[in-house]
C-alpha cells in the first residue's frame, strides 16, 4: 500500500511513534462509502495486506455466529461474548440486499509462536468468509459478480480481496490495525477499482477502539479533585514516568497505590556488578551461587540492584544433557528467596517453590539443589518468591544444556545466548515496589529501558556470511517482545528484515524448521533461531510492536533498537548457506511426538478459564477501565496506562485460573494424576474479563504440546513448558505427566502470579 509517513526519532531504546497521515480518497462513490460506513477516523500505522486467490473453504472452516440482520440483533451483537467478537466481523447488508448476511472469521495463520504478527507488530489474520442470501448480481443492475474489498478506516487506499459468492471462502491474509471490509456488485471479475453498489460491509473488531468521552462515562477520571481519594493509604510514593505522548486525566493522575513503597537501600559498600561469565560444569560438579546486592551504572545512572554472583545476568551455566549438578545457594538479599530452575524436569524437591517444594531460604541462609538435565536446549533460573521485585532487580540467569548427539543442531559459526529484559526507571532510580503486596497488578510492570544481557546496548561483530545461532530468553516481568533483525540504511523500497530460521523452543526442537521474519517471545519463553548475515553493513536487533492509546482510541507504534550487529566486508571461510536455506524435518522430534498422536483427539479432561476479579478500585481507574472493554488487543504489547496500572495491587486484583469442571479457582484447585498420565486441557483466556490480556502460562516440571488454538490445528509441534495465550483465545494442550510430586501452574507475568494466578497439581508415583 502507498503510505505517507512521518517518523518521530528518539534515542535508542526509547519509544518512537510512527504516525500515518491518510490522504483524501478520490473515489467516485466516496459519499456512498461514508453513508454506509460512517465518518472517517484518524489512524496510526496501517500494516500489511497480503492477497491471494480466492479459495473455497472446507466444511470444517470455523464460522462466526450468524450476522445480525435487524436493528435489535445489532444491539444484541454489541453485547455478545467478546471472546467471539475479537475474532469475528459481522457483515451487515445494505437495503439493496436485505435478505443477505455474512460474517468473517479472523483465523490466525500457522506460526511457531503463540501469536502471529508481522515484523512491525501487526496481528496477522486470514479472512474466512461465510456468505448467505446474496441474489444474482444481475438483479441489481448491469452487474455480473461480487467482489470483496478492504480499506483502513480512512477509506484510502481500497484494495481488492477477490471475487466472492454465497458459501465459504478464504481471501488472503490481512495485518492492518483497523480496517473495513466491503462487498460490492461489479460488472466484471477483472475490476480493479470499486465502482458498483455496496451490498455487505463490516468493521474489524479493533475499530471498536475509539476515543474516550470520559466526562460522560468516567467523571471520576475527568474531575479527579474529590473522587477516588479514599483509595489513598499513603502519599509517600513518587509518581512513575508517563508513557510518551499519552497524557492522563486529573482523576487518574491523582490515584496512588494503597501499599507502602519499597526500594533497596542505597546505603552500603556494595560491590559493582560485572558481566555474566560462562561456567561449564561436568556431571557431579558443584556451583556456589550467591544472591546479593550490587551497584550498577546504566546510562550514567548509579543504581542499587540484585545479582547472582555479582553478575548481570547471573552466570551462564553450561552442562551436558543427562548430567546432574549441585548448586549451593546462599541468600544474601533482604528477602526470603529460592531458585526455580525454569523448564528443567528435575526432582520435585529441588524445584524451588517456597511453601510447595521447600521452605523459603531466609536472608543469610543456604540451600543445596541437585539438578538433573534431561532435555537439551536453553533454560533459565530465577527466584520464585516475590519475583516481581527480585527478578526485576536482576536475579536471573541462563542454563545452556548441550545435546548428547553431536548433530542435534545445524553447524553454525557462532552461538549467542541473549537474555531479554526491561527495567523501570523514574528520575534515574528504579520505581519503588509495593511492600506488603505487589502493585502493577493489572498489566504487570512494564519497563521503560530495554536490556540485552543486562545492558541497554548489545553489540556483536561477525564476518560476512557467518551463520549465528541465537538462544533467546524473555526474563521481563510482563513485556512480550517481537524481535527482528533489520539492516540499517536500507532503501525503504526494499525489504530490510533478515530471514530468521526457527529451530527450537522451550523443551525441544520443532518437528520442522521454519523461516520467519520476526520472533515473538512471551515472558519465560525461549526460542532458538539461526540468522545468516550475508551482506556487510550494520544490522539492528529491533523490538517492534503496536501498543494502544486507549484514551484516544488509536494504535501507537514502539520501534526500539536493542542492539547492533556489525558485519565486516571479509567473508567467513566456512559456507553454511545451503544449511541455512534448507528447512530440515527433525525426525527425532517427529518420532517422539508421533507416539502421542493417538491421544490428540481424546476428550478434553480439564477446562481452565483465565480471568480476574476486582475489589475496591479507585473510581477513576474503574470507570476508565470499563470504557476500555470495547476492545482488548490480543497482546498488550506496551505499558501505555502506567499510572492506573501502578495504582492497582494484589489486594484489589485477583487474577484467576478457574477450573470450570470443579468450579474452583487458583490454590483451591485439586488436580491429581498418576505418573505416566497424558491429559488434554482446554484453556480459555476470558475476553469478557474486567481487563483482559494475554497470559504466558507456565507448568512446572513437565512438558506439553500445543495441539490447537481457536480450533486451528497446530501442524508444527515442539515440547513446551510455557505457552502464550492471547486475549480471547482457546488453546488445547496435551500435558505429559512424567515427573512425580507437587507442581505449580501459573501465569509468568510476575505481578499476576503475585495476584493469585496459580495452583498446584499432584502427580502420584505408582
Amino acid at each position: 500500500m502507498d503510505r505517507s509517513n512521518s517518523l518521530v526519532s528518539v534515542p535508542s531504546n526509547r519509544i518512537s511513534l510512527f504516525r500515518s497521515n491518510p490522504r483524501e480518497s478520490q473515489l467516485n462513490n466516496a459519499e456512498q462509502l461514508r453513508e454506509y460506513v460512517g465518518p472517517t477516523l484518524a489512524f496510526f500505522t496501517l500494516g500489511v495486506l497480503t492477497l491471494s486467490s480466492p479459495v473455497l473453504a472446507t466444511s470444517q472452516t470455523p464460522t462466526c455466529p450468524p450476522a445480525p440482520t435487524t436493528f435489535s440483533s445489532v444491539l444484541n451483537a454489541q453485547t455478545r461474548d467478546l471472546s467471539t467478537g475479537l475474532f469475528c466481523i459481522d457483515l451487515i447488508p445494505t437495503n439493496r440486499v436485505g435478505g443477505a448476511s455474512g460474517n468473517i472469521r479472523l483465523v490466525r495463520p500457522q506460526s511457531p509462536f503463540g501469536v502471529a504478527v508481522t515484523a512491525q507488530g501487526h496481528h496477522r489474520n486470514e479472512l474466512h468468509f461465510s456468505i448467505q442470501g446474496l441474489p444474482d448480481p444481475s438483479s441489481l443492475g448491469d452487474y455480473n459478480t461480487y467482489i470483496a474489498w478492504i480499506s483502513p478506516l480512512s477509506l484510502y487506499p481500497i484494495e481488492k480481496l477477490g471475487t466472492i459468492t454465497n458459501g465459504l471462502h478464504t481471501l488472503g491474509e490481512v495485518s492492518l490495525n483497523k480496517y473495513i471490509v466491503l462487498i460490492t456488485a461489479e460488472s466484471s471479475n477483472a475490476a480493479s477499482e470499486m465502482s458498483g453498489p455496496i451490498v455487505l460491509r463490516g468493521r474489524s473488531p479493533s475499530s471498536k477502539l475509539e476515543a474516550h468521552d470520559l466526562l460522560a462515562i468516567a467523571p471520576a477520571a475527568e474531575i479527579g479533585e474529590s473522587m477516588g481519594m479514599e483509595n489513598m493509604v499513603t502519599d509517600n510514593w513518587s509518581a512513575p514516568p508517563m508513557y510518551p505522548g499519552i497524557p492522563m486525566l486529573p482523576g487518574v493522575m491523582g490515584v496512588r497505590p494503597r501499599t507502602t513503597p519499597y526500594e533497596l537501600t542505597h546505603e552500603g559498600d556494595f560491590p559493582r556488578v560485572v558481566p555474566h561469565k560462562l561456567v561449564q560444569l561436568r556431571d557431579g560438579e558443584t556451583l556456589d551461587l550467591f544472591a546479593g546486592i550490587v551497584r550498577k551504572t546504566i546510562d550514567g545512572k548509579d543504581l542499587t540492584m540484585l545479582a547472582f554472583n555479582g553478575q548481570h545476568p547471573g552466570p551462564l551455566i553450561q552442562v551436558n544433557q543427562e548430567s546432574t549438578i549441585f548448586v549451593n545457594f546462599t541468600n544474601n538479599t533482604p528477602f526470603p528467596s529460592a531458585v526455580h530452575w525454569h523448564g528443567v524436569r528435575l526432582d520435585n524437591q529441588f524445584d524451588g517453590v517456597p511453601g510447595i517444594t521447600q521452605d523459603p531460604v531466609a536472608p543469610g541462609a543456604t540451600f543445596r539443589y541437585q539438578i538433573y538435565f534431561q532435555d537439551a536446549g536453553i533454560y533459565w533460573y530465577h527466584p520464585h518468591h516475590r519475583e516481581d521485585i527480585q527478578q526485576e532487580l536482576g536475579l536471573a540467569g541462563n542454563i545452556l544444556v548441550s545435546p548428547e548427539a553431536h548433530n542435534y543442531y545445524n553447524p553454525v559459526d557462532l552461538e549467542e545466548v541473549l537474555m531479554l529484559d526491561d527495567f523501570l526507571l523514574s528520575e534515574d532510580q528504579p520505581v519503588p515496589f509495593g511492600l506488603e503486596v505487589s502493585n502493577y497488578a493489572f498489566m504487570g510492570r512494564f519497563g521503560n529501558l530495554l536490556l540485552v544481557n543486562g545492558e541497554p546496548t548489545y553489540d556483536l561483530k561477525v564476518d560476512k556470511n557467518q551463520l549465528v545461532r541465537f538462544f533467546f530468553t524473555n526474563a521481563a516481568n510482563t513485556r512480550t517482545f517481537n524481535l527482528s533483525f533489520v539492516q540499517k540504511n536500507r532503501s525503504a523500497s526494499s525489504s530490510s528484515n533478515l530471514p530468521v530460521k526457527v529451530i527450537a523452543s522451550d523443551v525441544s526442537k520443532f518437528m520442522k524448521e521454519t523461516m520467519v521474519t520476526n520472533i515473538t517471545l512471551a515472558p519465560a519463553e525461549r526460542y532458538i533461531v539461526e540468522v545468516r548475515f550475508d551482506q556487510p553493513g550494520e544490522y539492528a536487533l529491533v523490538n517492534h510492536v503496536q501498543g494502544i492509546n486507549h484514551r484516544m482510541g488509536v494504535f501507537v507504534e514502539e520501534n526500539i533498537e536493542m542492539g547492533t550487529i556489525s558485519v565486516s566486508e571479509s567473508p567467513t571461510e566456512s559456507d553454511h548457506h545451503q544449511t541455512f536455506d534448507r528447512l530440515k524435518t527433525n525426525e527425532d522430534v517427529v518420532a517422539d511426538i508421533e507416539q502421542y498422536r493417538p491421544l490428540f483427539d481424546q476428550p478434553v479432561q480439564h477446562n481452565l478459564t483465565l480471568t480476574l476479579q476486582i475489589d475496591s478500585l479507585a473510581p477513576a481507574v474503574e470507570q476508565s477501565m470499563l470504557f476500555d472493554r470495547a476492545y482488548f488487543n490480543p497482546v498488550e504489547w506496551a505499558g501505555t496506562m502506567p499510572r492506573m496500572n501502578w495504582a492497582t495491587d494484589a489486594n484489589q486484583i485477583e487474577w484467576t485460573l478457574r477450573d470450570e469442571d470443579a468450579e474452583l479457582r487458583n490454590m483451591d484447585i485439586t488436580w491429581s494424576f498418576k505418573l505416566g498420565d497424558v491429559v488434554k486441557i482446554r484453556i480459555l483466556n476470558d475476553a469478557n474479563a474486567f481487563h483482559a490480556m494475554q497470559h504466558p502460562l507456565h507448568i512446572h516440571g513437565q512438558r506439553f504440546l500445543v495441539l490447537e488454538q481457536d480450533g486451528i490445528t497446530n501442524e508444527n509441534l515442539a515440547w513446551k513448558d510455557t505457552v502464550l495465550l492471547p486475549t480471547g483465545s482457546t488453546t488445547d494442550i496435551l500435558l505429559e505427566l512424567s515427573n512425580p510430586g507437587y507442581w505449580m501452574v501459573h501465569c509468568h507475568i510476575a505481578e499476576h502470579l503475585e495476584s493469585g494466578m496459580k495452583f498446584v497439581f499432584y502427580v502420584e508415583e505408582e
